[in-house]
């Protein structure tokens, strides 16, 4: 109660005490003074009294309050910084001062690139495709006017901190610096994201060193901090809504990110199509193409399910399309090829990426009127999401469809219940795309797209004929041959008998003419593999007699036990400067010749004891011209011919017996050869061979036939 009674008195002493202050001021001279006159207008007296020196005081005060209040209304003047450009934070320098810093600004567009990003993703497969294959002299004027593409490029002669500097300490300088921006970005990406967009910022350098340096250690800074999902753009009820810290820092990261890396793929896009193929690319343009190419190679591997795949994608199509001139841009060739290859052979899940790829690179081709190399085509082999795939298999059991549940076998659901079920079904449906996983359904989807596609694109190549490309799709088409729709059958059988009827009309066949007649046999065959005998029956006895044909050119063919895997000198006439070898296409004809006995006589209806009789006797003829291990190979192969066709067996004895008329070697059918009267003397010829395997061989011909 007493510390009360003491706090109120001590405020009413000071209530009373500035009441008597209001009336000192009031009874002073300066109650008469106008308020705009200066102090040194008054005149002080020496007599005056101690009040009068605190009401001069008090006066003065009054006097620089109104001073600083004029100061606070007086609008400010500023130097303002020059279009293009903002005031940024100051810096100090050493001695101490504070300088002004004025830097670039940066043309993001924030809301509108994630926004692109998702119509990106879904827009149709023609205006993609337009893209991939625009020449270098379109996409610099695309870049010119994409408002999309930043046009702030890093110059370091407007950095403060690289001024004074030798160029020598520039460039150590310009190390260390992307060194620490890279680092710091690894280590804490939320925290220092802003870095990323001064380092991409410095990858679009008019110095080529800044430039390359930035590039390539952005490679690991988006390998490192880039999600394994793809980043949707946020809804306008997500933007208003209140979010916590954590979420709203984790939006800000991934925003940041999104629009650095479209800026940097756009970056890549433009760099990439750079080669020494063009007159006017330098020699520092072509190796910043080269790096921008890597750049992308790594990036499709690594971040195969972030966002802008389908744009590296396009850099690593576009960048294949272009013949190699130099040893430098063959690595980076090979590189691409090997990317997508293993993008197709590690999608063996999904099909999504494959079904991308085949959409790209056959477009691609299609508008160079396939003028490019065997490896590309080579690259389809890779499609491991057609291994498991049966497209006849619904053909052939119609019958085992599921019945469809009756009505009153059906499961009741309430309006409570639907509604519920409904939910759940979209809530499912956003969680399976934002972990990118597909359903049985969308894989068999994607698996007749890309085979239906893939056909089309072999029959395109057929028709056309290129002479560069026909063996590589021929064996492309003997691996995926029997998975043909019926409906494109004799399309096919049509085209490949053209082809090697045209092949056929010159008797001398070089070495390439030769595969691609044994090629188109074996893709015929295949072709009808697994088709249901029962519904449908295809005659190939065409293709017999071309093979039958086609036995004594091969029997005088020098290369045929070589692929382009053997271990041969370099032909010093050869016009190409760089001998590009196909990847997948390395069967010798040797190999080829055995598939097609094989697939006629043991994997079809076409064998017949006849037809038998005329390849065994041609073959014996042709043995005596071949190689040792072919010669080998043609022998285990009659014999196993004779365990079927017991007719075989009178071709080795040389009693009398009824004939009718004489054996026609020079005839090229099998029907009117007359076989029948034959007598096999190739084999006493053998077994006198200067090989022992070739001796034994037909030795135990001989015996069999006993």
């Amino acid at each position: 109660m007493a510390k009360r009674k003491v706090k109120r008195s001590s405020e009413l002493r000071n209530i009373k005490r500035r009441k008597d202050e209001d009336l000192k001021l009031q009874s002073t001279v300066f109650s008469r003074v106008d308020s705009n006159d200066e102090l040194s207008d008054v005149e002080f007296n020496e007599n005056n009294n101690e009040s009068n020196n605190i009401t001069i005081d008090a006066h003065k005060n009054n006097i620089i309050e109104n001073e600083l209040e004029d100061y606070e209304i007086k609008p400010r003047t500023f130097n303002d910084p020059e279009e293009g450009t903002e005031e940024g934070l100051p810096i100090r320098t050493q001695d101490g001062t504070l300088q002004r810093r004025i830097i670039m600004k940066k043309q993001f567009k924030n809301n509108s690139n994630i926004e692109n990003e998702k119509s990106s993703d879904n827009d149709d497969d023609d205006a993609d495709d337009d893209d991939a294959d625009a020449d270098d002299e379109t996409l610099g004027k695309k870049k010119k006017n994409d408002k999309s593409i930043p046009d702030d490029e890093y110059d370091e002669e407007d950095d403060e901190s690289y001024k004074g500097l030798t160029p020598e300490e520039k460039i150590i300088k310009t190390k260390e610096d992307i060194a620490e921006m890279a680092q710091l970005l690894i280590e804490n990406p939320e925290e220092n994201i802003i870095q990323l967009s001064r380092l991409r910022r410095m990858s679009n350098s008019k110095n080529s060193l800044t430039s390359k340096l930035a590039i390539l250690a952005m490679v690991p800074v988006f390998k490192s901090i880039a999600p394994s999902y793809h980043i949707r753009p946020l809804t306008d009820v997500e933007k208003k809504e209140k979010v916590s810290k954590d979420i709203a820092k984790l939006r800000f990261f991934e925003q940041h990110l999104v629009i650095n890396y479209k800026h940097y793929i756009d970056l890549l896009s433009f760099k990439a199509t750079k080669s020494s193929s063009h007159p006017k690319v330098n020699s520092s343009d072509a190796e910043l193409g080269i790096i921008a190419s890597n750049a992308a190679c790594e990036l499709a591997s690594s971040l195969r399910f972030f966002n802008f795949r389908k744009e590296i994608f396009k850099i690593i199509t576009r960048r294949i399309m272009k013949k190699p001139q130099n040893e430098f841009e063959l690595k980076i060739y090979k590189k691409c090829i090997h990317t997508l290859d293993s993008l197709l052979i590690e999608d063996a899940s999904n099909g999504d990426i494959s079904l991308e790829l085949v959409i790209l690179l056959s477009k691609s081709i299609r508008r160079r009127d396939f003028n490019v190399d065997e490896s590309i085509i080579n690259i389809f082999l890779s499609l491991t999401i057609l291994n498991d795939y049966s497209p006849n298999s619904k053909f052939n059991n119609d019958d085992n469809d599921e019945p469809k549940l009756k009505k009153k076998d059906r499961v009741h659901f309430s309006k409570k219940q639907r509604k519920q079920l409904k939910e759940r079904k979209e809530i499912d449906k956003e969680m399976r795309n934002a972990e990118q996983s597909i359903t049985a359904e969308q894989r068999e989807k994607n698996q007749a797209q890309i085979l239906k596609m893939l056909l089309t694109f072999y029959l395109e190549i057929l028709k056309a004929r290129p002479a560069k490309l026909m063996a590589a799709v021929l064996e492309s088409l003997s691996k995926f041959g029997h998975m043909v729709n019926i409906d494109l059958m004799g399309d096919f059988l049509q085209v490949l008998r053209e082809i090697t009827e045209e092949l056929l009309e010159n008797k001398d066949l070089n070495s390439n003419e030769v595969r691609q007649v044994l090629l188109c046999i074996i893709t015929s065959f295949s072709l009808v593999a697994n088709l249901p005998s029962k519904k449908v029956n295809v005659d190939l006895n065409k293709f017999v007699d071309y093979l039958y044909s086609l036995l004594p050119n091969l029997s005088l063919d020098t290369e045929i036990e070589f692929s382009h895997k053997t271990l041969r000198l370099i032909d010093p006439l050869s016009t190409t400067d760089l001998n590009l070898k196909p990847s997948v296409n390395v069967s010798t004809k040797a190999e080829l010749l055995l598939r097609c006995l094989n697939a006629i006589f043991f994997n079809s209806k076409s064998g017949s004891s006849k037809r038998a009789l005329a390849f065994t006797k041609r073959l014996y003829l042709a043995s005596l011209h071949l190689p040792e291990k072919s010669t080998v190979a043609i022998l285990k192969f009659i014999d196993k011919l004779m365990g079927r066709f017991d007719e075989l067996k009178t071709l080795y004895s040389t009693e009398d017996r009824v004939q009718n008329g004489v054996y026609h070697a020079e005839i090229d059918e099998t029907e009117r050869a007359n076989t029948e009267v034959a007598v096999l003397w190739e084999n006493v010829l053998l077994d006198n061979h200067y090989s022992n395997n070739i001796a034994m061989g037909a030795k135990h011909l001989f015996k069999n036939a006993k």
